[in-house]
């Protein structure tokens, strides 16, 4: 089934920067194929400064729906009419669905990784988690361990008072024990199970960078996870498979988080048989 793009095309794009990495147009792109909807899904760089004037021109060009990712997930969020109960938990967005008043925020991260680590036989409850980075992903990453019944999560994060904003904001919603580290103090980690790396550190291009440059941090959990999906082999994945930790990349929640968008922006449920159709495709594309 090959895409049609004429006067009735609609079109769906991602705002970030950067994005030159990004594969969210062909995992899109083959959905809407597969769905046969008239849509198109394209990637807008936006430019520091520039949100205000790409959220008000994305609204004049009638787009529908935008996902948004770095740096733009907190930052969008006073852009917007209205934000979801779940997304302001979170205290960041990822989705934006269009109405004709101004865009409505979603989150849909937290529940496109936990379809992941599922998929993968990664379980969080009763689990002690290590968050890197207190970003917008951390912040999605955080409330889906505590949601999940975790036994506990250690932020690390190189400014501690963003990492205690984040741990406050877990406790307002959940009772969970939290702790927060800065990167100089890595080496006071107790073991624990899961690690999981939120930051755009190693990221296609600097695909040599490492948030954790400490060994023995390698040494103290046995599942590492890292939302970057290009490269699929960060340097942090790297290093913890030399310690024969199991790894898992980005990929699959960018999968599942995308399948949810496209759910929010058509007001559907996306069956089965149609994720195994799509997933097979990319699989056959990227091996």
């Amino acid at each position: 089934m090959r895409q049609k793009i004429n006067g009735e095309t609609k079109v769906l794009g991602l705002i970030g920067n950067p994005i030159e990495h990004t594969i969210s147009p062909i995992i899109h792109n083959i959905l809407a194929s597969k769905l046969d909807m008239n849509y198109v899904y394209l990637p807008f760089k936006v430019e520091n400064g520039m949100l205000d004037k790409a959220i008000e021109g994305a609204r004049a060009l009638n787009i529908k729906g935008l996902n948004v990712t770095v740096p733009y997930k907190e930052q969008v969020m006073d852009k917007l009419i209205e934000i979801t109960p779940f997304a302001k938990q979170i205290g960041a967005v990822n989705t934006l669905k269009f109405t004709d008043n101004g865009y409505i925020g979603y989150n849909t991260d937290a529940d496109g990784l936990n379809a992941s680590l599922i998929k993968n036989s990664i379980k969080l409850k009763d689990s002690k988690i290590v968050i890197i980075g207190a970003g917008g992903a951390a912040k999605a990453v955080g409330m889906l361990c505590a949601r999940e019944k975790c036994k506990k999560i250690t932020i690390i994060n190189r400014t501690v008072i963003k990492g205690q904003i984040l741990a406050n904001n877990i406790r307002q919603y959940y009772n969970v024990e939290t702790k927060v580290l800065g990167l100089d103090e890595i080496g006071k980690i107790e073991p624990f199970d899961i690690a999981i790396q939120t930051t755009p550190i190693g990221m296609s291009p600097k695909v040599h960078d490492n948030p954790i440059d400490d060994t023995d941090f390698y040494k103290k959990f046995h599942i590492a996870v890292d939302l970057i999906y290009n490269p699929t082999k960060t340097e942090f994945l790297e290093e913890a498979e030399k310690n024969g930790i199991k790894i898992l990349n980005g990929f699959g929640m960018l999968f599942y988080q995308g399948i949810k968008a496209y759910e929010v922006w058509n007001d559907i449920i996306i069956t089965e048989d149609i994720l195994e159709d799509v997933m097979n495709e990319l699989i056959n594309l990227y091996g």
